[in-house]
């Protein structure tokens, strides 16, 4: 139905249209996502089609919904997308006079569409053609955070791009907002994990040394000092994911941030590097895992990514992998050199050379039986089990012969099956 009068609210939704196309910078909010679904909502009433406008809002409220926020959904959703919007603006070290004035501007007019006034303007539009339609609030219990909550408590939005604009430095903006990621070398992007699993290093038991190692690098990383691409090797089970995960937890608010790349997608690091370069959070590339077959030809381009070509590696990056074997390549007893051959040894440096490529390599070695009995209490401490560290020898020894051997790994596993029938 095409409706062929104008209704009260009409005007106000032209005027929305008309600050929405007005935008400068952030124009890309109402391109995509709720924020499409808003432009498409006013639009379409705007050219007097009820029906289309009805079908719009549902989709918006719909989206509002799945992001269930609590109180007024819209004001909310509008200010976690400008905080977190990736543009000249929030991208820029130092933005010019110009720029910050046009982040001003938007900022202004993006608030004014925020507006409850003209949600109710659109709702009686529709209503007056016909449609029902119910207001985003109290959504969910779901509350912004960090400069979103400032800016949704605020009022006169442009006054605050320049401490939005530090906000985006320190926090990231679109991807870089994420502590955790991923690199989906398919359609090569990176991914959000919505929930990554970040360890608390406060928790662990053991491996004391080698955890340092790893901390201490990537200190002198987010400080801006030299530091080195990391490789962390040894025995299954020895918690060195846990390490480079639990990294997050001292240093994700510090502008740390992690982006796992599977060891196939490797050869891929010099596009992740031009992407990653641009943004001002410093970036960890984990490899899990990193291992090759001696006939895997991802191995030589995984080691030319490593290296680097003509083109620098960006400062705010650094690799860090786990690996179970130091020398990265499985080898062969026929791979061993000839010694009647001078260049026997080409092979065996052709497979070291990508372990050579790491700066620092922290060994994780299996936990002898008292380390791992150490562990085992530590562990039934942390979750108050109340067990005696004298009852638990000769079950958690029993585990450990009968199942995956001694580990960090295994002695959770124990820890967890202990809990789950003391707590039955």
């Amino acid at each position: 139905m095409v409706i062929s009068n104008d209704t009260a609210f009409q005007p106000r939704i032209a005027e929305a249209l008309r600050t929405l196309r007005s935008l400068h910078l952030f124009q890309t909010v109402f391109q995509h996502g709720v924020g499409l679904a808003w432009a498409r909502a006013l639009e379409a009433m705007d050219r007097r089609i009820p029906a289309e406008a009805a079908s719009a809002y549902g989709e918006w409220f719909h989206r509002l919904a799945a992001s269930g926020w609590e109180g007024d959904g819209w004001r909310a959703q509008l200010a976690q997308a400008v905080v977190t919007h990736r543009n000249p603006f929030t991208l820029s070290e130092a933005p010019g006079v110009g720029l910050a004035a046009a982040a001003a501007h938007d900022l202004d007019r993006i608030e004014t569409l925020a507006e409850p006034a003209l949600v109710a303007a659109l709702r009686q539009a529709l209503a007056d053609a016909g449609y029902s339609s119910l207001r985003p609030t109290d959504l969910g219990t779901h509350r912004p955070k960090g400069f979103s909550a400032q800016l949704v408590a605020a009022n006169g939005w442009g006054r605050y791009a320049d401490a939005m604009h530090a906000s985006a430095r320190r926090a990231g903006v679109g991807i870089s907002a994420h502590w955790a990621m991923t690199w989906d070398g398919e359609r090569r992007q990176l991914r959000p994990v919505r929930h990554p699993d970040i360890p608390n290093p406060a928790l662990f038991v053991g491996y004391d040394s080698p955890r340092a190692q790893v901390t201490q690098n990537t200190e002198r990383f987010l400080a801006g000092l030299p530091c080195n691409d990391v490789l962390l090797y040894g025995d299954r089970g020895t918690g060195k994911s846990s390490t480079v995960r639990s990294l997050l937890t001292p240093f994700g608010a510090r502008g740390l941030r992690l982006v796992e790349v599977s060891r196939h997608w490797l050869r891929d690091l010099p596009w992740i590097n031009e992407r990653l370069a641009e943004e001002a959070q410093r970036f960890i590339v984990f490899v899990d895992d990193l291992s090759f077959e001696a006939d895997d030809e991802t191995y030589k381009a995984a080691k030319a990514a490593l290296e680097g070509g003509l083109t620098a590696r960006p400062s705010n990056v650094r690799v860090y992998a786990t690996s179970n074997r130091r020398h990265l390549v499985r080898e062969q007893w026929t791979d061993r050199p000839d010694p009647g051959d001078p260049r026997a040894n080409d092979a065996v440096d052709e497979s070291l050379s990508l372990a050579d490529r790491f700066g620092l390599t922290v060994v994780f070695t299996a936990p002898d039986q008292e380390l791992f009995l150490r562990i085992v209490a530590g562990l039934c401490q942390q979750r108050g089990l109340g067990v005696d560290e004298t009852e638990l020898r000769g079950p958690a020894i029993r585990w450990a012969k009968w199942y995956n051997g001694a580990s960090a790994r295994s002695a959770r596993q124990f820890v967890d099956d202990l809990e789950a029938r003391l707590r039955f």
